[in-house]
């Protein structure tokens, strides 16, 4: 049976990623206050959310 609930959240998990790599790739920096938010968490993220989204994808099809 086809889950379309995990496939909209792959994809979700797939923009959030392209975004974080977006970050990255583009050197964007973030401020919050004093302090910038350095940029390896958004290389972290960016795996984490692709690794999210391939096993979505794979349980959604078995």
């Amino acid at each position: 049976m086809k889950k379309p609930a995990s496939l909209v959240a792959a994809i979700l998990f797939f923009v959030m990623a392209i975004a974080q790599l977006c970050r990255l790739f583009l050197q964007v920096h973030i401020v919050a206050g004093d302090i910038t938010v350095p940029l390896w968490p958004s290389a972290l993220a960016a795996v984490v959310l692709i690794l999210l989204g391939i096993w979505l994808l794979v349980e959604r099809s078995k």
